[in-house]
């Protein structure tokens, strides 16, 4: 058996509760201390720490589940932000990073140091009148459900530690992304030219996607034994390329049909330049959470739009916290919570996510920017109706 063990200071692990209690205050726009700091570290920046690829991350399901136990490893003993320190259990399941659609038969290209991309399959419009809602288990969700087993069988041989105290592991599987993600992943940039060109063929494309969306995750849901009846997150990247007129047209009933089948809280992610959707994105589509939105989005309009109604995550450029002065990260870091945290609902990350090769060290700025300024919410909006 191999033992991997995960060391924290103690003084680290009795801060958890303060932690926990931050963030739902935040999230329930009730004021706080100061703004919490939750740095979006990914599987690429902890590889990319620890020196080593993709390559070695995807060699077996073995390797993959113990890239992800060292990643983890690696974080919890670098980041020192306001994510409480998992005691009880880790969960992982099978990551290839981020293909979307893979239910659908696409060929994928393999990078040793990058993550893979899907080859758009489909190259004409009339290609889509033949396309069928997939089976879930089918495409490359059939090699992630042949992952899933083997890391199942293969959790047994790791010991995991935390400051002595074994750690349970557990393996899950869920359906990602949502259908935009999808669409794109299947026409790739020939959905916006169908869009104007092709219509009848978009909307029944988005049939599609939205549907096997669905079904991919009851799917998951019946296998994993979760109920059906969660609230379901989905991600909108490479809809913020489309015009208000045209995502009034082509995304928000397709979101909305997934949200009003599920109930509950919306969470979405959408990173790019979105600016010219955000009133759709809060009115029409009305979301609850924006999770890593981008740096890219002017944090004035952003404020002006969103605060107050939906929990943000996210923040500077994660370009300048990779290898910025630690003096402007900081400054800039405080413009985002000055502008965004008035409110409540705010919770400081970098921009979009963290960029690979960003010292952890530099990641310790956001949380000295947070500190410095204590309390931003003034108990008189704290009662601001979502």
């Amino acid at each position: 058996m191999e033992r991997i063990d995960i060391i924290v200071d103690q003084a680290e692990l009795a801060r958890n509760d303060e932690k926990k209690e931050r963030l739902q205050k935040t999230r329930s726009f009730k004021p706080t201390d100061r703004v919490p700091v939750a740095i979006n570290t990914n599987q690429w920046t902890a590889l990319a720490a620890r020196g080593r690829r993709f390559a070695d991350y995807i060699k077996s399901p073995q390797d993959n589940l113990r890239e992800q136990i060292l990643n983890t490893k690696w974080r919890i003993e670098n980041v020192r932000d306001d994510q409480p320190i998992p005691t009880e259990s880790l969960r992982f399941q099978p990551d290839f990073g981020c293909l979307r659609g893979i239910e659908f038969d696409m060929e994928i290209v393999w990078n040793d140091d990058f993550p893979p991309k899907c080859q758009h399959p489909l190259t004409s419009p009339e290609q889509i009148d033949d396309l069928k809602v997939p089976d879930p288990s089918s495409g490359f969700n059939a090699k992630r459900i042949e992952w899933y087993r083997a890391m199942v069988e293969d959790k047994m041989g790791f010991d995991v530690r935390l400051n002595g105290q074994p750690l349970k592991i557990e393996i899950t599987l869920a359906q990602p992304g949502g259908p935009i993600p999808s669409a794109f992943a299947l026409a790739g940039g020939n959905l916006y030219l169908w869009m104007v060109m092709e219509p009848d063929r978009i909307h029944r494309l988005m049939d599609i996607v939205t549907e096997s969306h669905m079904r991919a995750t009851r799917f998951f849901d019946e296998m994993m034994g979760r109920p059906t009846s969660h609230p379901v997150g989905l991600g909108c990247d490479a809809g913020e390329a489309i015009g208000p007129e045209m995502y009034r047209e082509f995304v928000v009933p397709y979101y909305l049909k997934i949200w009003q089948a599920y109930g509950g809280a919306r969470g979405f992610h959408n990173c790019g330049q979105n600016e010219h959707l955000l009133d759709i994105i809060r009115d029409e589509l009305q979301i609850t959470a924006l999770g890593g939105f981008g740096f890219c989005v002017d944090p004035t309009i952003l404020a002006e739009k969103m605060s107050g109604r939906v929990t943000l995550t996210g923040g500077p450029d994660p370009s300048l916290i990779q290898s910025g002065d630690w003096q402007d990260i900081v400054e800039v870091s405080r413009r985002y919570i000055e502008t965004l945290g008035r409110r409540g609902g705010y919770i400081l990350s970098c921009g979009g996510g963290a960029t690979p090769g960003t010292p952890a060290e530099n990641f310790q700025a956001l949380i000295e920017a947070s500190k410095g300024l204590g309390p931003i919410m003034k108990e008189s909006t704290s009662s601001i109706a979502l």
